[in-house]
């Protein structure tokens, strides 16, 4: 839409400074697609949630559980993002109360247990992932 608007006002008014007009529409999505998630590492020592940029990492002591039982997520107050790229970001409803979403699908989703609140992500292979996760914690806490 910001091209075709773009390509329009050029048309319509000859003046070339409506050409810049879709820019910031481009770094919107260039920020976007930088900072949703796009896979899960596990680390030595944790989890490491990969981005583009600013990649997390969550620590397996921070880690009180994780398991595959659906949720309900998202919510109201939703201060992360939704769209072409995954969702990411904190979230809040009343029946899990503040989550954080890491995922690039909503489908095949393993929640992980913190202090701070639940973290869904979606590896791509759940089941193995919460199985190799599981043996992780199990030596971390040992």
């Amino acid at each position: 839409m910001p091209f075709a608007l773009s390509v329009f006002l050029v048309a319509t008014s000859g003046d070339p400074i409506f050409v810049i007009f879709p820019l910031p529409f481009l770094g919107v999505v260039w920020a976007l697609q930088g900072l949703a998630p796009s896979g899960y590492t596990l680390e030595p020592r944790g989890i490491r949630l990969e981005r583009r940029w600013l990649a997390r990492r969550l620590p397996y002591s921070a880690i009180r559980s994780v398991d595959r039982t659906p949720r309900p997520i998202g919510g109201l107050l939703a201060l992360g993002l939704n769209g072409l790229f995954g969702s990411h970001g904190l979230r809040w409803n009343p029946r899990v109360g503040l989550h954080y979403l890491a995922i690039t699908n909503t489908r095949d989703l393993v929640y992980l247990e913190t202090a701070g609140g639940v973290i869904a992500i979606s590896p791509s292979e759940p089941d193995r992932f919460v199985a190799q996760l599981q043996a992780r914690l199990v030596r971390a806490r040992a």
